[in-house]
């Protein structure tokens, strides 16, 4: 069992790290707990490293229909580590993170260890950087909704379902019962993921960051929404100030 792992990067990816750790709410005694970021974010950045794999095998078997994909497929995955995760482009690699697995994310270290660094022909070590150099490069909404991933599934799910959705809004500790519309980012000054939803308590529509959407859940019960909040919703959207907070009396 792997109780710690120690991970030589740049100041540039330490600082993004550190950085998004208070940004996002990972923080413990108001200070940046960059340990409970990493736990949340690698499994997510595990997955989709594995979905890419799958992508490029696909894409060699069924679009150029070679042979020899395996052969490629094993070359590719090497390749593209070496070559467009490396670390020269981020600067000296001068700072040391530590990371201790919570009891959630065993296993994904475990498999890393076992399976991911023979895949990649790679280091224990270099494998997690090469995680932290392709997450440091995103800009920061895309970074926020690879950190939230979980929670940004469970939203989309309630709206593509209209199913009403629970949720404790971290900031300020009160749960909101609500009917989910969409999520939008932004990508100038304003690069936060925001969620947008009708309260089904207090009438209001309004928007939260990704980062506040505390354990949400859906239950089996839907709602349908009146012409005249769909009308609200969509200016509300249209609008695209996200800061204000519209009440919308249902019939």
């Amino acid at each position: 069992m792997i109780e710690k792992v120690k991970v030589k990067v740049s100041s540039f990816v330490a600082d993004i790290l550190e950085n998004d750790a208070m940004r996002f709410g990972f923080e413990k005694n108001g200070h940046p707990n960059k340990n409970a970021l990493l736990n949340k974010l690698i499994p997510t950045l595990v997955e989709a490293r594995k979905s890419r794999r799958e992508e490029i095998e696909r894409v060699l078997k069924n679009d150029f229909h070679r042979e020899d994909a395996e052969r490629i497929y094993d070359a590719v995955n090497t390749v593209i580590d070496k070559v467009y995760f490396k670390d020269e482009e981020l600067d000296v690699l001068d700072e040391y993170i530590w990371i201790r697995p919570s009891k959630n994310t065993f296993s994904i270290y475990d498999e890393i260890k076992t399976s991911e660094v023979v895949i990649t022909a790679q280091e224990f070590s270099v494998y997690i950087r090469s995680l932290l150099n392709e997450y440091a490069r995103f800009p920061q909404y895309k970074r926020e909704a690879l950190t939230f991933d979980a929670e940004l599934d469970v939203f989309t799910d309630a709206c593509t379902l209209h199913r009403i959705l629970h949720f404790h809004d971290k900031s300020t500790g009160k749960s909101h019962r609500v009917f989910a519309v969409n999520y939008y980012y932004g990508y100038l000054y304003d690069q936060r993921v925001l969620c947008v939803f009708y309260d089904l308590n207090e009438k209001v529509i309004r928007a939260i960051p990704i980062y506040d959407l505390g354990d949400p859940y859906m239950i089996k019960q839907k709602y349908t929404p009146s012409e005249v909040l769909i009308g609200e919703l969509q200016s509300f959207v249209n609008n695209m100030d996200f800061d204000e907070t519209v009440k919308v009396e249902e019939e």
